[in-house]
């Protein structure tokens, strides 16, 4: 296959490397954020050899298959994005509910190869110790299940670069804030008891979390986004990060923080409530979003629990 052919004819039919703003892949599928759509040559492109399939949602996403990731790295070297970072949609006209999809995909669907390769690795290990080729106590045991649970750990850091990313904020500086939240300096202030301002802060474990990265990192570009525009620019890039900062972790501490945080344990909660009690139910439910969550590219990450099932499911039946 002559990736760089196909790159080039992907890239004429979608009005050239000026009309896209982000790019983006999954397993299967490139993900275009187009500067603007109407300059874009659906039927044209659906006929590129190699090409599979085309779909206009949120992103435009062109299927490529098996090849996308040669077919991407092509791409990148052709198309140079640094620049298109500033640049806006022609006419942003979407209704909220597509805007709040495209910010879903975007945080979520890069997560999802970090999500399912260390999970899937659990998964392995589980199996390797249920039979009895790897016992759970050695020290390669040890280290390659301590590579999963780092990857859940430190997964509000990659919430927040993805999250960052999807808002146009900073990174570094995103990372920086959720950062402190995972600080063991800062675990053992919340746990001891920690006051600001006045106000008692709620004992929250951050670790593995992600709506609390998410929040703190949506009220960090707003707090960017405002300084950028008082701020002079002789001291734009420290005061803009520095004031950021300063405001987005106290605030994330007393409100953001626990807020995310009950989030999340409330969307836990149904999950197992429907798990446990209304099993059927939460299968009609996978079945009427697993379309979704192919289309996003996030139904990747239900492998590692495919797996476990299926593990447990053969060892019972062994026995």
């Amino acid at each position: 296959m002559d990736y760089k052919k196909i790159a080039n004819e992907i890239l004429d039919l979608i009005g050239g490397s000026k009309n896209v703003a982000t790019l983006e892949h999954c397993s299967t599928r490139l993900r275009f954020s187009l500067v603007d759509k109407s300059v874009v040559d659906v039927e044209k492109i659906k006929k590129i050899k190699g090409v599979m399939g085309v779909v206009d949602g949120s992103q435009f996403q062109i299927v490529i298959g098996n090849n996308v990731v040669e077919v991407y790295d092509t791409l990148l070297k052709i198309c140079p994005l640094s620049g298109n970072q500033g640049i806006e949609a022609k006419k942003d006209d979407r209704k909220c509910g597509a805007k709040l999809l495209e910010f879903i995909i975007s945080v979520f669907q890069p997560l999802v190869p970090a999500i399912a390769g260390a999970g899937v690795l659990k998964s392995v290990l589980l199996l390797l110790s249920m039979f009895g080729l790897l016992a759970n106590d050695s020290t390669v045991y040890t280290a390659l299940a301590a590579i999963s649970d780092a990857t859940f750990y430190f997964l509000p850091i990659m919430v927040a670069v993805t999250t960052a990313n999807a808002l146009k904020s900073n990174r570094l500086v995103a990372v920086a804030a959720v950062g402190y939240l995972l600080l063991p300096a800062t675990t053992q202030a919340l746990t001891d008891g920690m006051t600001l301002f006045g106000f008692a802060v709620k004992n929250v474990t951050y670790s593995s979390q992600v709506f609390p990265a998410i929040l703190c990192v949506i009220f960090l570009s707003l707090m960017e986004r405002g300084f950028n525009k008082i701020s002079p620019k002789a001291i734009r890039i420290f005061f803009v990060p520095m004031m950021s900062l300063a405001i987005t972790i106290p605030v994330t501490l007393l409100i953001l923080g626990p807020l995310g945080y009950n989030i999340g344990t409330l969307f836990t909660a149904v999950i197992l409530a429907l798990y446990g009690k209304l099993g059927f139910v939460a299968l009609g439910l996978l079945a009427a979003i697993l379309p979704f969550m192919i289309a996003t590219g996030m139904h990747k990450a239900l492998l590692p629990y495919a797996m476990a099932t299926s593990a447990v499911v053969l060892v019972l039946s062994i026995l």
